[in-house]
């Protein structure tokens, strides 16, 4: 299994190797916005193989406005299996520090691949 884990690990991070400015590893973000500022984020993964990133506790959708954008194939992938590039849009809604933690796993099991620490800071 670990064989398994490490190949999708190794395939995923050399074909977006080249798409720098794409969550799709372990990473920490500090982010600072004005009240009712957005910004967006775009996250790599590879729902063929049930690898997604999502949050682990849901965000109180009246201090932080999470949409998605987009979810469209990465460029020389195919849809069946490909990778993906998800786009979200963020806003602030209240003042305040709020920290989103995303993990990159299948939906199924415990253990994840990767982690994204979001801190959005919103003055």
């Amino acid at each position: 299994m670990k064989n398994v884990i490490s190949g999708i690990a190794l395939l995923l991070l050399s074909t977006t190797a080249l798409a720098q400015g794409y969550i799709q590893s372990d990473t920490t973000i500090n982010k600072t916005i004005k009240l009712k500022e957005s910004f967006e984020l775009q996250f790599v993964h590879c729902p063929g193989c049930g690898y997604s990133w999502g949050l682990m506790k849901k965000c109180d959708s009246t201090v932080i406005s999470i949409q998605l954008v987009s979810d469209e194939v990465m460029a020389g992938n195919g849809p069946v299996g490909g990778h993906y590039i998800s786009t979200y849009k963020y806003t602030g809604l209240a003042t305040g520090s709020y920290l989103l933690e995303y993990f990159y796993r299948r939906p199924w099991l415990k253990e994840y691949l990767f982690k994204c620490s979001l801190t959005i800071i919103v003055e």
